[in-house]
């Protein structure tokens, strides 16, 4: 079985490359964040950080952080026990991160020399330490929150589609959260490695990044194939 499953991922994965640019028409076609201020709040988001010019700018600027956690609000974070720290609380916990976060800025997940083992191994320790929400499990908040300071890094992740392609089930999504980690950050390096897609970031819509349009492309395949979710 675990077998079947690897090969099925790699399947998947090879599916993405090849209909890469198909998958990223079909999100803008049928967006599947439509909730009000989801793309929003993002785009505002992303173009404040794109503004500052650094994570480190972006860490110290109050506006941005304000519309971040606003961002995580409307993309869900706060629901299904992920509850959000206070205003004080949340600026405070992603300042303290500001030495490890800075090493990344600047990295790209399609670069050709990006040490993929070093830098999965430093994306998740700052998921690991970062305390934006009251509970253990991280890997989705903290993705979603590293995604909007590190935008050509790390690629936001989440329990429907994310765990869907990788075809996680609830208990190792859960409780095994650095390994899933590891082997998503792997798969993201390999489809951006061949696809380039940067070239699909546009910057309109919901195209807002190199990571959010893996992002996209991958809800797209989720949905257009149909995929079952694990149990």
């Amino acid at each position: 079985m675990a077998l079947d499953r690897k090969a099925e991922v790699e399947r998947r994965t090879q599916l993405l490359i090849d209909r890469f640019g198909g998958y990223t028409d079909a999100f803008d076609s049928r967006p599947a964040f439509n909730r009000f201020g989801q793309r929003e709040n993002h785009v505002a988001a992303i173009r404040r950080r794109r503004e500052l010019g650094s994570a480190v700018a972006a860490l110290r600027d109050d506006p941005f952080l304000d519309l971040l956690r606003e961002t995580l609000r409307t993309w869900g974070i706060g629901q299904r026990g992920a509850i959000l720290v206070e205003r004080d609380s949340f600026h405070r916990a992603l300042r303290e991160r500001e030495p490890d976060i800075a090493p990344l800025d600047g990295r790209n997940i399609d670069d050709p020399d990006l040490d993929v083992t070093g830098a999965a191994r430093q994306v998740w320790e700052l998921i690991e330490s970062l305390e934006i929400v009251e509970n253990d499990a991280k890997l989705v908040s903290a993705t979603k929150a590293l995604h909007h300071l590190l935008p050509d890094l790390v690629v936001p992740m989440d329990r429907k589609f994310t765990r869907t392609f990788f075809c996680w089930h609830v208990p190792e999504f859960q409780y095994q959260q650095e390994r899933v980690f590891r082997h998503a950050f792997e798969h993201f390096v390999r489809v951006a490695r061949s696809v380039s897609p940067i070239q699909y970031a546009t910057g309109s819509g919901w195209r807002t990044s190199r990571t959010k349009v893996i992002d996209n492309a991958l809800v797209a395949c989720c949905v257009k194939e149909n995929l079952p979710v694990p149990s």
